[in-house]
């Protein structure tokens, strides 16, 4: 990647319960201390979505289940990026906590304290988003304005699996204010791709849902998003949807905007089409497709607003994950598009 600064704008931090247990308060403490972290613990819910279980594809990769924050730098090293943002490999399960309780807060602060204590290290291109617990609108807005000034914030991000209402209701107005005085981008990060999770039950193999789960769950906030109006309430608020790809993108730019033509009423907020605020959102590419013929690559790159649009993203330590070559090795992109996808709009959209 010689030429070039990468900022990778997702990758996941596998923090263990145990590790996050000093910066709770009791009973909490006692309880995440026990080292009780696996998947079937009572504390986090199971999910046939484990990769290493359903899903393993062979790598040559670190071997980062119990997540140290000296494996960075190797991490780092491995991906050859200059700047990374570490996400909550727990906030991924969010969606999973189907009780009415506390847990998605305790463990989003608690997460939070962690990585600001231990991790996170703007001096070393070490940056993580506020995990945010959607289940309670207002903890979480608490949470943005507690720590939304530290060094090394730089955005809030929301889980797009199991949010109900979906998540351009009103009842979350109250988070994307808060990020907005605080100046975070809001990044909706997909999840979802686990067998027996899946809200369509009875697939038989974890291809089927995990093709379909992350790609459903953005397009279903995305749609929510936009008609209920979130970009016009809240203008300068950065929106990013990450871990679904990009072909799906120009997809709901028509199938909206022909919804919108038919029944603007249902949209009153709405000052201009759906395509054009998703054209203003941003992008993480991975998992990028990559087809045979890349003039249908370059196609929707060019449709859903060009390169400055996206953002590297590898999803480290994830089986898929992808290499800042998925972009530098793109023959149809400008050095200038190269650059802007790797690290220019990440820079400016997430303030590093």
């Amino acid at each position: 990647m010689d030429g070039y600064e990468v900022v990778d704008a997702d990758a996941h931090y596998f923090e263990t319960l145990d590790h996050i247990a000093p910066y709770l308060d009791e009973p909490w403490k006692t309880r995440l201390s026990q080292k009780i972290d696996s998947p079937q613990s009572s504390i986090y819910p199971t999910s046939s979505g484990d990769r290493n279980v359903f899903g393993r594809i062979a790598r040559d990769e670190l071997s980062l289940s119990d997540m140290t924050p000296e494996d960075i730098p190797m991490i780092m090293d491995h991906l050859d990026v200059d700047k990374t943002i570490i996400l909550s490999q727990k906030m991924l399960s969010f969606g999973r906590i189907k009780g009415d309780d506390e847990r998605p807060v305790i463990l989003a602060n608690g997460y939070v304290d962690y990585m600001l204590d231990k991790v996170v290290d703007p001096d070393e291109g070490v940056y993580t988003m506020i995990p945010a617990p959607y289940q309670d609108p207002q903890a979480a807005a608490d949470l943005i304005h507690r720590v939304g000034d530290e060094d090394g914030i730089c955005g809030v991000c929301l889980v797009t699996p199991g949010a109900e209402p979906p998540m351009g209701n009103r009842r979350y107005d109250v988070i994307y204010e808060a990020a907005q005085k605080e100046g975070l981008a809001l990044n909706f990060h997909a999840g979802g791709g686990g067998l027996d999770e899946f809200h369509i039950k009875g697939y038989e193999k974890f291809i089927e849902t995990h093709t379909l789960g992350f790609l459903m769950n953005n397009m279903a906030q995305l749609t929510s998003v936009v008609v209920q109006g979130v970009p016009e309430k809240f203008p300068d608020l950065e929106i990013a949807f990450q871990e679904s790809g990009i072909f799906w993108v120009p997809l709901m730019m028509r199938r909206l905007d022909a919804e919108y033509l038919k029944r603007p009423s249902e949209a009153p907020l709405l000052e201009k089409r759906p395509s054009e605020y998703i054209k203003e959102f941003y992008y993480g590419i991975q998992p990028l497709e990559v087809p045979e013929n890349e003039a249908e690559l370059e196609g929707v790159i060019e449709t859903i607003g060009g390169a400055s649009q996206l953002m590297y993203a590898s999803d480290y330590p994830h089986w898929d994950y992808d290499l800042p070559e998925v972009i530098s090795e793109r023959p149809f992109l400008s050095d200038d598009e190269k650059a802007r996808i790797l690290s220019g709009t990440a820079n400016e959209v997430f303030g590093l």
